[in-house]
């Protein structure tokens, strides 16, 4: 069973430091038997990071693209258990984007926290933020297909002629109860040429290149990689080989 003490080892036996910003995505159900359970994840993420870190949890809510409201007080993320409990966490600040949405705890809280944006993967969002930051990005027990959001960052950054800007409108309510209809934007795939979205042969590319570091954790395995590292190969590589984030759907 994974304890605080051994997960915060854990963790720091694969390159998470003290002072660390460091976005998780993850799967709390693939690390195993945890004592204490999700906050027990969370806190020995915290105990890695240190009184100088930064956590960021990913709060990505996708019910405003099909016409639904979003409350940044109370709607829930959709990335898992370990993102609902930071969300709910009175130390945490969320961003205030209806879509691509985080829940930050630490240094950067304040500052990541109080970001507004329109574009989902734009420079002057919380992706581009983790750059300045120098920062980390961790994945537990997910592929790089159902995890690393930052590569459509990288995509928008570089302009790839796969997917395109498109617009979504809806109720949004603020953290005073406000509530307005307003517009945001992401970078979506172009379904219409038939592209699907499977980054995972950049992951093992960068995985071969000792880009990405692994560790077995419980019976999860675990992925720590540097934001920049990852930005630099990922748009040399994709400028190699664009299909190492897509394919095209060939119809029948």
């Amino acid at each position: 069973m994974l304890t605080l003490g051994s997960l915060t080892t854990a963790f720091r036996d694969l390159g998470v430091q003290t002072g660390d910003v460091l976005l998780v995505h993850s799967s709390y159900k693939s690390l195993g038997e945890v004592d204490g359970g999700p906050q027990t994840v969370i806190d020995a993420l915290l105990a890695a990071l240190g009184p100088d870190g930064t956590l960021i949890m990913p709060a990505f809510n996708f019910d405003f693209n099909k016409g639904k409201p979003w409350d940044v007080r109370s709607t829930p993320s959709q990335m898992g258990i370990l993102t609902e409990f930071v969300r709910k966490d009175p130390r945490a600040k969320r961003v205030f984007h209806p879509i691509y949405s985080f829940a930050i705890i630490g240094r950067h809280a304040e500052s990541l926290g109080s970001l507004r944006y329109k574009s989902s993967y734009e420079r002057g969002s919380v992706f581009g933020k983790l750059r300045d930051l120098d920062g980390k990005i961790m994945v537990i027990g997910l592929s790089y297909t159902h995890s690393m959001t930052f590569f459509h960052h990288i995509e928008q950054m570089e302009g790839v002629d796969y997917r395109f800007l498109k617009q979504f409108t809806g109720e949004v309510t603020d953290w005073d109860g406000t509530t307005k209809v307003d517009t945001f934007e992401m970078f979506v795939r172009d379904i219409d040429k038939g592209v699907i979205t499977e980054v995972n042969p950049m992951g093992e590319l960068m995985e071969k290149a000792g880009v990405i570091k692994s560790k077995k954790i419980g019976e999860a395995d675990v992925k720590l990689m540097n934001a920049n590292e990852v930005y630099a190969f990922t748009a040399r590589e994709m400028r190699r080989d664009p299909h190492l984030l897509y394919y095209i759907k060939q119809d029948k």
